[in-house]
């Protein structure tokens, strides 16, 4: 499907999945942005039955030299029942220049996911009915996010090789910005990720960067988190086999002492993306976290 976007740019998009999509299932959902602009963010947003509508974050994939197109992939999640709308929405600079599910003339791209699991016949024993299951459970407090910007990143390998913790790689990285909606800084020189990979093919992140903004003002970041090689990732980057766009999940804490960016001391966030290993290209989009009210009929503690 194609859409147009308020900016001059235009989507369009595919969905990955079966003629009969199946709700266990995953689908993924690639969508292109020509011409991708500095300060564009996409989310996709779905609703089940006509109900509240959700939000995903679509993480993109490396830029093509001499292309002015960027290609996103968001993921519905696995296990949704029903009639599915969704719609990718453009963001720039934070806010968005395309219609939302709740403006949209039509329902974007609609899904009839229907259960296909057989059903077990009806027992006729003159036993009673068990009792019924306890329900599922459910979320019990509101959140909110916030796009903050999207920090890109090349880095240089340095080997230091298996070490009784795991195999130890410093990325030092060699160039890098931090671009969002009123937030722009260069990453400045000294940035590395003292990464550990465990013998699960999981690499536990832990950054040390410090920012400088374009009004000359100073941020050091921390970023912990996950970067998941696969099953057999220690083994592969043993040997120097990395898959070519793994994804990776970062907590970034900053702290500042400049006055007009206090706020970023006390901004709990969460960062998403994928590295490109063949470039030894970062990339991730950084949201800011708010926890909202308790749900209402969720379970007391």
């Amino acid at each position: 499907m194609v859409l147009s976007c308020a900016d001059g740019s235009r989507l369009e998009w595919t969905i990955q999945a079966p003629a009969s999509p199946a709700p266990g299932q995953p689908m993924a959902i690639t969508i292109a942005v020509t011409p991708h602009r500095p300060g564009h963010a996409l989310t996709l947003e779905y609703r089940i039955d006509g109900g509240p509508v959700r939000t995903v974050p679509a993480l993109p994939h490396p830029a093509e030299p001499g292309t002015a197109t960027r290609v996103f992939v968001a993921v519905l999640p696995a296990g949704l029942l029903g009639v599915v709308d969704c719609l990718p929405v453009l963001l720039l600079a934070g806010q968005p220049v395309s219609p939302s599910l709740a403006t949209a003339s039509s329902a974007g791209q609609r899904l009839n996911l229907i259960d296909a699991a057989p059903h077990p016949p009806v027992s006729l024993s003159p036993w009673p009915s068990p009792p019924p299951a306890a329900p599922d459970p459910a979320p019990c407090w509101g959140w909110s996010s916030q796009f903050l910007g999207t920090l890109t990143a090349r880095v240089r390998k340095e080997l230091v090789g298996p070490t009784p913790d795991g195999l130890r790689i410093n990325w030092h990285v060699v160039a890098g910005s931090f671009i969002g909606p009123g937030l722009e800084a260069s990453i400045c020189e000294g940035a590395t990720d003292w990464m550990r990979i465990r013998p699960d093919g999981i690499a536990i992140v832990d950054v040390k960067a410090s920012f400088r903004t374009s009004d000359g003002a100073m941020i050091d970041g921390f970023y912990g988190g996950i970067f998941d090689l696969g099953p057999d990732g220690y083994q592969r980057a043993l040997e120097d086999r990395f898959d070519p766009l793994p994804p990776v999940v970062v907590t970034p804490t900053y702290s500042t002492a400049a006055p007009e960016l206090a706020w970023l001391n006390r901004c709990p966030c969460i960062g998403v993306g994928r590295v490109d290993m063949r470039a030894l290209d970062v990339s991730f989009d950084v949201y800011r976290l708010a926890v909202g009210e308790r749900l209402p009929g969720s379970a007391q503690p």
